[in-house]
């Protein structure tokens, strides 16, 4: 499928065409807020209160400094940037915004609001990480490439990716605070869930830290990657002659096993190890 011209462009070219400096040479109305939408591409959906509290008083104080960005729509307006700013100004008691109205198509407004957004540091992990999968599906991007828009490793953006697999309850310590980010991501490579939920609750209740959590789920992936390979019938039968026949030639104390592709032969001393081996040489010179 043929990616559309718009993911071409960078961020940075997106953002210049919302400078202070251009929002000044364009026409500034009132619009009622509550003719306002929010951007459905929006991924920010928690909004911190006393930051937000903080902004409302500010906005009672001193008005609307900077006007917000909408787009004409069927039922009103809907914003292209400036949500912080219509929920302050809600808050404040305000009934109208200041506002520039500009023509854009619902291509440009999805890679202008993911694109910023994904940048904002206020973003939660979770936020983060659907951010990332909202723009890869609707840019058709891959991996690489929003990484390379955002400024990220590719390593990054799937790790963070990885996170939107954790059960609903570890995401819900995640927006809690209780989980980090570090912690999230190393949890995200596990696959057994009930598994992950044990090990988010040491994270909780033991206050683990982010290297204790890698160490682990290192340690319990290298295990499962252990895995026995079948022995060939022909070899099998080999070592299953070759047990017999040492335990008859030798006198073990303990019986010699066949484990696998290996005949594992257990001495009970150093002597018995000292006579077996004497036992074998003498084979060889025979």
């Amino acid at each position: 499928m043929t990616k559309p011209n718009y993911v071409k462009r960078g961020l940075s070219d997106l953002l210049q065409e919302n400078t202070i400096a251009d929002l000044e040479k364009e026409e500034v109305i009132e619009i009622p807020i509550d003719h306002v939408q929010p951007n459905p591409y929006q991924p920010r959906k928690h909004f911190d209160e006393a930051a937000m509290n903080e902004l409302a008083e500010s906005i009672r104080i001193n008005g609307i400094l900077q006007p917000v960005i909408v787009k004409k729509i069927a039922q009103g307006y809907m914003l292209v940037t400036g949500e912080r700013r219509c929920r302050a100004a809600r808050m404040a008691g305000f009934s109208t915004v200041p506002a520039i109205v500009r023509d854009y198509n619902n291509q440009y407004l999805a890679e202008l609001a993911l694109l910023e957004n994904i940048q904002r540091e206020d973003l939660t992990i979770i936020e983060e990480a659907e951010a990332y999968k909202n723009a890869i599906d609707s840019l058709q991007l891959t991996h690489l490439e929003l990484a390379q828009k955002i400024g990220k490793s590719r390593s990054y953006v799937s790790n963070t990716l990885g996170i939107l697999s954790l059960p609903e309850s570890i995401v819900a310590e995640i927006n809690l605070g209780n989980i980090s980010m570090g912690h999230a991501r190393a949890l995200s490579k596990l696959k057994d869930a009930e598994r992950i939920r044990t090990i988010a609750r040491m994270i909780v209740e033991n206050r683990l830290t982010v290297r204790d959590i890698e160490a682990l789920v290192k340690s319990e992936k290298k295990k499962k990657e252990i895995k026995r390979k079948d022995v060939p019938p022909t070899l099998a039968a080999g070592l299953a002659r070759l047990k017999s026949s040492l335990g008859l030639r030798f006198a073990f104390a303990k019986p010699v096993r066949v484990s696998g592709n290996k005949i594992v032969i257990a001495f009970e001393s150093d002597a018995e190890a000292a006579r077996f081996a004497a036992f074998v040489d003498g084979e060889n010179d025979a």
